[in-house]
């Protein structure tokens, strides 16, 4: 084929209307999208950083909010970084969601035993059930409850945005979940060492209590190793016991939500006859089961995890950005009762199954 005719051909594809309405999507998606994967690379370099670290291990999620929420507080960005930071946090979150699973091994689940698999449910189950409870008593919008219950009882923040894919709760109901699991896992990762050396505690009984517990795994396995070494490891296999239990979670609190919202409005659930089950949340369950059974390469693995923070780090830029602060503020003292109360429950729980377990 002749040089002309290349030519020819890529002005041909170049005038289709196809090609423009991408081209010009991608020009309006550009400068939010650069500017959430920007900040995503400072915050993931502000988590690694060892001086942080040994005063308050966060992980990049956390200071990736934090990043968008100053940013916003601080700066009037141009209307033209909006689109953007929308399309990152919808697909980038969903795309980190979905990779979140090559994190995981469905053995995670059952590492721990019989009587470590029933303190690791009985945990889950009970925090989200209490904190819509609580919420309810509290006046709280049960999108806020059970977003603070899911983080404090499954895995944090990931937990927090993955359950937002099912009830599809308000972004300052969000912001501030992030913010209660992150202020009372941050308060038990310090405490949880210094408690259990005051009680006494034998390495298996605190590991048992910090990884069905505390709400970050950054913050689960922190603490871990601030007790032992082999305290680190056993801590590090229940905490991830509860993060498996998150897609049953979101199955389960997606036929909950379609029955209420059926409750609350018939017509609409009429014509709406299926749950609300976030297909993103399925894939996640597929890299799961492909990670647990498919021996991938070193490099593979690595690539898949490292990408994975980074989406999910730009995606909590984004929502950051998109948070009103004083919509947060509005919310009142609450919503910091609902996230103590419940911290406090999973804790003393914990602790009292993991006593028993020994």
């Amino acid at each position: 084929m002749s040089a002309q005719s290349h030519t020819n051909d890529a002005t041909r594809v170049e005038a289709s209307p196809v090609y423009a309405a991408i081209k010009q999507r991608a020009g309006e998606l550009l400068p939010g999208l650069s500017l959430c994967l920007a900040l995503a690379g400072v915050s993931y370099g502000i988590a690694a950083w060892p001086a942080l670290n040994r005063v308050v291990p966060l992980s990049a999620l956390t200071v990736g909010i934090l990043l968008g929420v100053v940013l916003r507080l601080c700066v009037s960005l141009p209307a033209r970084f909006e689109p953007g930071i929308g399309w990152t946090l919808h697909w980038l979150l969903r795309a980190g969601i979905v990779l979140l699973g090559f994190r995981l091994v469905a053995q995670d689940l059952l590492s721990v035993g019989m009587g470590g698999l029933a303190l690791v449910l009985t945990a889950v189950a009970s925090t989200i059930t209490l904190a819509v409870v609580l919420g309810r008593a509290l006046k709280l919008p049960d999108t806020l409850s059970v977003l603070v219950g899911c983080g404090t009882g499954i895995c944090g923040a990931s937990a927090v945005v993955a359950v937002d894919g099912v009830i599809k709760a308000r972004e300052q109901d969000v912001a501030c979940a992030i913010a209660m699991v992150t202020v009372f896992g941050t308060v038990a990762m310090f405490a949880y060492p210094a408690l259990a050396h005051a009680m006494g505690l034998a390495e298996p009984v605190y590991a048992a209590w910090a990884g069905s517990s505390i709400h970050e795994v950054a913050q689960a396995v922190a603490a871990g190793f601030a007790f032992d070494g082999q305290a680190g490891v056993d801590a590090s296999l229940y905490k991830l016991s509860r993060v498996a239990l998150l897609a049953p979670a979101c199955a389960v609190l997606a036929l909950w939500w379609k029955a209420r919202m059926a409750a609350r409005d018939p017509n609409a659930s009429a014509q709406n006859g299926r749950a609300p089950f976030p297909l993103f949340v399925l894939a996640f369950v597929v890299m799961v089961g492909i990670n647990s059974s498919v021996d991938l390469p070193d490099r593979l693995h690595h690539l898949l995890t490292t990408t994975d923070a980074a989406l999910l780090s730009a995606a909590m830029v984004a929502m950051g950005l998109q948070t009103r602060l004083m919509s947060v503020i509005r919310l009142g003292w609450r919503p910091l009762a609902l996230g103590a109360a419940v911290a406090v429950w999973i804790s003393a729980l914990s602790l009292a199954g993991a006593l028993s377990l020994t």
